[in-house]
């Protein structure tokens, strides 16, 4: 894999463990999401980051079995017709798919000791 591949996983990961602080900070709780502008902000951010840096992996880089298509829908929901996010689609993104991205973005990048640059 190239460098430059591996360097945009990284912060990938680096985006997904930022939304799994913020999903501990606020105790999973969807009211909590649907109530806290500042954690709904913080996660679009994350998945606006998520998807932008989806976009410039390297055909080589996107492999299958990571929805490539939806993360990148997902950031462009959020960047661009924010005020039709549907809060339940999100929420549902946030607490089931994030930690499914971040295991398959470790196994992309080579495994776990990649990642753990921090």
């Amino acid at each position: 894999m190239r460098n430059e591949d591996r360097a945009i996983i990284e912060k990938m990961i680096a985006y997904c463990r930022d939304i799994e602080t913020l999903m501990m900070r606020y105790n999973q709780s969807f009211e909590a999401y649907q109530t806290d502008i500042a954690f709904q902000y913080a996660c679009s951010m994350c998945l606006i980051q998520i998807g932008e840096l989806a976009g410039r992996l390297s055909d080589e880089a996107r492999a299958a079995g990571i929805p490539w298509h939806a993360i990148r829908a997902m950031r462009n929901l959020h960047a661009h017709d924010y005020e039709n996010v549907d809060l339940g689609v999100v929420w549902d993104t946030l607490e089931n798919d994030i930690a499914d991205l971040e295991e398959k973005l470790l196994e992309l990048a080579g495994g776990a000791e990649s990642a753990d640059k921090e």
